[in-house]
C-alpha cells in the first residue's frame, strides 16, 4: 500500500549552497567545500531536493531557501533518499523556519505569489 502524503507537493527549482550540517550527536560541522543541492519540488513540510555527493545520514541540514527569491533561514531533517549512484535524491522535512515562511508556503503552494501586485 502506498504511503500517504500530508502536503501538497509544487514543483520548484532553485539551487541551493549547504555550507554545515548537525550530525546526529547534535554537533556542528562544516563541509569541506559547500554542497550545492538544487529543490525540484517544495511543500507546506519539505523539500525535495537532488544533489551529486551523498549527505550524511541522520543529519539535520541548515542553508537559505529562497522561495520566489526571498531569502529564508531553514533547518531540515533527512526523511528520505534515493541513488542512481550519480545524483542523490533527498525528501527534507523542515524542522525550524519563521512563519513568514510558512505563510509564503502557504500561499505559493495554492498557486498565489506574494510577489503579484493586488
Amino acid at each position: 500500500m502506498g504511503e500517504s502524503r500530508v502536503h501538497e507537493r509544487v514543483p520548484y527549482r532553485v539551487k541551493l549552497w549547504c555550507y554545515h550540517y548537525y550530525n546526529d550527536l547534535g554537533e556542528r560541522v562544516n563541509f569541506e567545500t559547500p554542497v550545492m543541492m538544487e529543490a525540484f519540488d517544495v511543500s507546506l513540510g519539505g523539500l525535495g531536493i537532488v544533489t551529486r555527493l551523498p549527505l550524511p545520514k541522520n543529519s539535520t541540514l541548515e542553508f537559505t531557501f529562497y522561495l520566489e527569491n526571498i531569502p529564508y533561514q531553514v533547518m531540515t531533517q533527512i526523511k528520505w533518499h534515493n541513488t542512481n549512484y550519480v545524483f542523490h535524491r533527498y525528501g527534507l522535512e523542515i524542522i525550524g523556519h519563521n512563519n513568514m515562511l510558512f505563510r509564503h508556503l502557504q500561499q505559493f503552494v495554492k498557486g498565489d505569489s506574494i510577489l503579484e501586485a493586488k
